[in-house]
């Protein structure tokens, strides 16, 4: 049986490297200057690697009003270890609590669940930490530990660190910060995550499970991955995102986390919410052919678009504005370039095309929901920001996207994503009368 609940979003709570909160984002945003840092890591005194990357800058969780208990906590579990992402994850969500004006813990009055997403929150810092002490005893006992010796001491020395790479560790304890006890979930679908993320916590909501789901996710730039996606040949030398340029020479990483706050319609009005849009539907496929390129010639993409179009129940000609995946890598641009033109047809003029990641750079598992915001923010100032870095399009794309900034009234916009393994996913919102 369909369900008679809408959902919508009601609190939206960004941490970039271009600002921290809605207002300071929105804000740098318009003004066009992304802010890109060029990062050196060094082993000893020895170069690993050389990168750009869209870095948030003096990041203090301890600013954000956490519970001191709650980081010390924390602290203690992870024996003084430090997971960044980790504190992202809860500096958003506190920020979309704030910004939907909600208490920043779950309560009998106001109980909410979580969806947490994230590509791989712990793995890379415990192969950095187990690396590290592996290469400590090397280096200070060489042949005296037998293989026994050495496995045991990794083993206790690690364990707790590799526990923690579970994802529901995440979940648990982004949980215990703000008292939840509400049904809770951890999902990772690569790229598009936080399309899976937004349809999951909808799905909660309207199946009676939660009145109130915060809807979450991060990444913070590692060197492990800057070396896979060099060696892959779709990182940028130069620290510039050109998506479906001419010129474009691949992606560039972007530190931060997002959080979305997904409410019942009717609870939000009786608290008198304010109300970014209405979510419509998603739009979801799985290709299962490669993990880091997708199917040339396969109609995955635009099925999960036409999904999404369906179960909103409106049509093409409705959708007002796009945000795509957009990660200027050529092969993953072309994919995209096509399903969209299937969709709308060659160098459509309606809906109008931006893609974020030149702002922002590329959040990896966090991108899609963080892309998401802006186009909630678009959304709700009327305005369409433009694709930096695009000067000249690849003719052969036949795509018209946007170069200036235009003030437009919108109404329903879409966010689609392309992400590595072959899953795609589309989501559609409109806005409603506060």
């Amino acid at each position: 049986m369909k369900s008679s609940k809408r959902v919508v979003v009601t609190g939206i709570g960004p941490l970039t490297s271009m600002g921290i909160g809605q207002n300071e984002l929105w804000q740098n945003l318009r003004k066009e200057k992304p802010v890109v840092t060029r990062e050196t890591i060094k082993l000893d005194k020895e170069e690993w690697g050389t990168f750009h990357y869209h870095k948030v800058k003096n990041f203090n969780i301890r600013k954000y009003g956490i519970s001191p208990e709650a980081l010390e906590w924390i602290k203690d579990w992870k024996e003084g270890d430090e997971t960044i992402d980790l504190f992202y994850l809860i500096a958003s969500i506190q920020l979309a609590l704030r910004d939907a004006k909600l208490p920043h813990e779950s309560s009998s009055k106001h109980p909410f669940g979580f969806v947490i997403s994230h590509e791989n929150i712990n793995l890379l810092s415990f192969l950095s930490k187990i690396s590290a002490k592996a290469y400590d005893l090397f280096r200070n006992h060489k042949k005296s530990l037998t293989k026994k010796q050495f496995y045991d001491i990794l083993y206790h020395d690690c364990l707790k660190s590799g526990y923690d790479t579970q994802p529901f560790m995440t979940l648990f304890h982004v949980a215990k910060v703000f008292n939840v006890h509400q049904f809770s979930l951890f999902i990772c679908n690569a790229c598009a995550s936080g399309v899976y993320a937004i349809e999951t916590g909808a799905q909660m909501i309207k199946n009676g499970q939660n009145s109130i789901v915060v809807v979450s996710a991060a990444d913070k730039t590692d060197i492990y991955k800057y070396l896979w996606f060099k060696d892959l040949g779709i990182y940028s030398t130069d620290g510039v995102i050109r998506p479906f340029a001419e010129n474009s020479n691949g992606l560039v990483f972007g530190d931060g986390g997002i959080a979305l706050v997904l409410e019942e319609l009717e609870h939000a009005r009786k608290r008198n919410a304010f109300i970014y849009a209405e979510y419509l539907g998603g739009g979801f496929s799985l290709e299962s052919w490669q993990v880091t390129v997708p199917k040339i010639g396969s109609d995955s993409y635009q099925t999960a678009i036409l999904n999404a179009l369906a179960r909103s129940n409106i049509t093409k000609k409705e959708v007002d504005f796009v945000c795509p995946h957009g990660v200027g890598a050529r092969v993953i641009d072309y994919y995209e370039s096509k399903a969209l033109t299937d969709i709308f047809g060659k160098n459509f003029q309606k809906p109008l095309l931006t893609a974020f990641k030149p702002y922002i750079g590329h959040n990896l598992g966090g991108s899609a929901l963080m892309e998401t915001a802006i186009l909630l923010m678009c959304l709700n100032k009327n305005t369409i920001l433009p694709t930096l870095n695009t000067e000249i399009e690849r003719k052969d794309f036949n795509l018209n996207v946007v170069k200036k900034e235009i003030k437009q009234q919108l109404n329903t916009v879409l966010k689609v994503s392309c992400a590595f393994a072959g899953f795609n996913a589309a989501a559609i919102f409109k806005k409603i009368e506060n």
